[in-house]
């Protein structure tokens, strides 16, 4: 229809239009500092012409086609995978971190040094072994050494209980947000076969799906209603149909609730506290081997073999937590045996103590069994294999080792920090609010809302000149 009353009609739409605007404009400013909300913008499309003979298409004004979220999926896409790349690293770097803490190398308080003082303390023994205050120094360095031992032992047992606990604490948030991507589901589904475009859902949908990817990597799928399926390691985890849950298994493990199967898991948060979780069981496990092995040495030198009694008591599993002194040695540390023989010691024979002194320097092979060198009598001392090494240069390799594997968990974390840094101010650059670019959007709508009215008036007064001030 052409006329004034199409004026009428385009100036009311503009007006629409404009307000419209503005109220969108208005919820972008209001959700400036909102992570995860994607900036929105007012769809405007000119309005179907209308044909008018002899004259040929006239506007009919703008119309409105939805208020539509500015946003780039691939973009999404990547931050999801990078968020699980990045938080494994991240999680295993922390954790390491604490680890290293427990280890305290170099420092003069560590287990190095603490090994340099017990085998000091041996030499000075050999070289005054009538000396009753060398072999009390002898049994107190010792007991410091065993509490040092003990002390790390009981420190890497409670950061894997730390560690397995942040695995089930993973599982736990992520059941939880599954829940809420149901529940957002449902909600979504009945805005959108209305017709209309739930945008705050969708919004808060990408928000929980990119904090799951951040735990667990997971597949995520969406069907033509924008609801979003997952999947794990293949397993359908939520779907329009279904959902189940994780469940935190024994060992760091993680499995599906329905089934208490373990699924394999290659990112994300969880992965990275299983193989922090491994790294933690095989130093653990190096320690007690060190020290089995070590305490064995000098119990086959101190003993000469068993015929004496042992300086230290151990046992085979859990040995850097069980290693003491032999409470009948802290009781009377004269029981000390530094000399060759055991039945009648020679006055100024110290050579048994300046052989388990010795000891820091012999090359020892280190096992699951423990100690497996050949052991010499008449020497006081162990046979050499291939592949063995000193008490220090083990203890350093599992420092060294250790110090490896943090430092490329935290080069990679740097480096897929950085990357999520750029896809995060990709994100930013097209979904972000600029509060100086919804002000001029707010002044321009503004403007087009003071024009369309003004249309409307000057229509107003030609109706009432047409209407009232003409005819007879």
């Amino acid at each position: 229809m052409s006329g004034l009353f199409n004026s009428l009609n385009i100036g009311t739409r503009g007006m629409t239009a404009a307000q419209t605007a503005l109220q969108t404009t208005s919820h972008n400013l209001s959700n400036l500092n909102t992570e995860g909300y994607s900036r929105q913008r007012v769809d405007l499309q000119a309005s179907n012409p209308y044909h008018m003979p002899g004259v040929g298409q006239l506007g009919t004004g703008v119309t409105m086609s939805g208020v539509i979220r500015v946003v780039d999926d691939y973009v999404t896409k990547q931050i999801q995978q990078e968020t699980s790349s990045f938080k494994k690293y991240e999680t295993k770097s922390d954790t390491l971190a604490q680890l290293e803490m427990i280890f305290n190398e170099p420092s003069k308080a560590g287990l190095s040094e603490g090994f340099n003082r017990f085998y000091s303390t041996w030499n000075y023994l050999g070289a005054n072994p009538e000396l009753a205050t060398a072999k009390t120094m002898v049994s107190q360095e010792a007991q410091t050494l065993t509490d040092t031992l003990s002390s790390m032992s009981k420190q890497i047992e409670g950061l894997k209980g730390d560690t397995t606990y942040a695995i089930e604490k993973d599982v736990l948030d992520f059941n939880s947000k599954v829940d809420q991507l149901n529940t957002l589901n449902k909600q979504i589904f009945n805005v959108v076969v209305k017709g209309h475009t739930p945008n705050d859902l969708l919004d808060q949908r990408d928000r929980l799906t990119t904090e799951l990817a951040g735990i667990v990597d997971a597949d995520f799928s969406y069907d033509k209603f924008q609801r979003v399926s997952i999947k794990v390691s293949g397993n359908d985890i939520l779907n329009e149909n279904s959902s189940q849950k994780l469940v935190n298994l024994a060992d760091g493990q993680v499995g599906l609730a329905n089934t208490n199967q373990p699924i394999t898991v290659t990112n994300g948060s969880i992965k990275g506290s299983q193989e922090a979780l491994q790294v933690i069981t095989d130093k653990g496990k190096e320690l007690d081997q060190m020290t089995y092995t070590f305490a064995s040495a000098v119990n086959k030198i101190h003993s000469d073999g068993g015929k004496g009694i042992d300086f230290f008591t151990v046992s085979p599993t859990d040995s850097a937590k069980s290693l003491k002194v032999n409470k009948d040695i802290i009781a009377d540390p004269s029981k000390i045996n530094a000399g060759s023989s055991l039945i009648k010691p020679v006055s100024g024979d110290g050579s048994r103590a300046t052989a388990i002194s010795s000891l820091a320097n012999t090359s020892l092979l280190y096992f699951n069994g423990g100690l497996s060198n050949d052991y010499d009598a008449d020497t006081m001392s162990f046979i050499s294999k291939p592949g063995g090494t000193t008490t220090d240069g083990a203890y350093n390799n599992m420092i060294t080792s250790m110090g490896i594997i943090k430092e490329q968990a935290d080069h990679m974390t740097t480096s897929q920090g950085e990357v999520l840094g750029f896809l995060k101010d990709r994100r930013s650059s097209i979904s972000g609010v600029n509060m100086n670019e919804e002000v001029v959007d707010m002044m321009k709508f503004q403007s087009a809302f003071q024009a369309n009215a003004r249309i409307i008036s000057m229509v107003d007064e030609m109706l009432d000149t047409l209407i009232n001030r003409t005819g007879v």
